[in-house]
């Protein structure tokens, strides 16, 4: 049986997907929650061998909650998953330490497969993130992607920038001061010849770091948090 836990920030996605688990055969629910800090303290060893953790979440990025959740559970089968494109971003969730990576727009199947393999070790990517990282290796890497320049660090926080997290939650979120925070984001600027959270963004969605879809669900979850 695998038992696995999910942690996706964005409602629809996190229905969908504990549907999905919830009427696959040999596979049961056992945690799911909507940010990184409520997952980490969902896990249970003696429950769940597999995590399925989004690229997006409310209070972190999902390669820094992989990296997390490897130091408190080393055996722990993680998969992570985001836009198609996704440009470094799935090498750095698979250098983080999961052992597959989905696409958003991947079929059902895709996602049974990738959870079953993960479950035994297997590497697996849904067939357009692998079409797309096959096409930038015959183009010679990423060179034509300007978030490749970005250093891990800078592209967590370019990722949380882009999804309109503030400083402070950033810096929370991170560990790290608001100063910091701030300097990375100037780096980021000047690697990317741009001066502007918004420009940052516009680069984002042209290079199909994230969608326009993705940005619009997160920006009314937040309105209505709010309210």
């Amino acid at each position: 049986m695998i038992r696995v836990q999910l942690i996706a920030g964005q409602r629809l996605v996190h229905i969908a997907l504990k549907a999905l688990i919830e009427q696959a055969p040999g596979m049961d629910l056992v945690a799911h929650a909507f940010t990184a800090q409520e997952g980490l303290e969902q896990l249970d060893p003696s429950r769940a061998t597999m995590a399925l953790v989004a690229l997006s979440l409310e209070d972190a990025d999902g390669v820094e909650t992989i990296r997390r959740l490897q130091r408190q559970r080393p055996q722990l089968a993680i998969v992570g998953f985001g836009e198609p494109s996704g440009g470094p971003f799935p090498h750095h969730m698979l250098d983080a330490g999961a052992t597959a990576y989905v696409s958003l727009q991947a079929e059902e199947q895709e996602w049974i497969a990738a959870l079953r393999r993960a479950q035994v070790g297997q590497r697996f990517l849904s067939a357009d993130v692998a079409r797309n990282l096959a096409f930038h290796s015959l183009e010679g890497g990423d060179h034509r992607n300007p978030f490749a320049l970005l250093s891990g660090r800078e592209l967590q926080v370019a990722h949380m920038v882009i999804r309109c997290q503030r400083v402070a939650v950033i810096a929370r979120a991170l560990s790290l001061s608001p100063k910091t925070v701030n300097s990375y984001r100037y780096r980021i600027f000047e690697k990317l010849a741009i001066d502007s959270d918004v420009q940052l963004t516009l680069l984002a969605l042209e290079h199909g770091l994230v969608s326009r879809a993705s940005l619009k669900a997160e920006v009314e979850a937040e309105a209505e948090a709010v309210v």
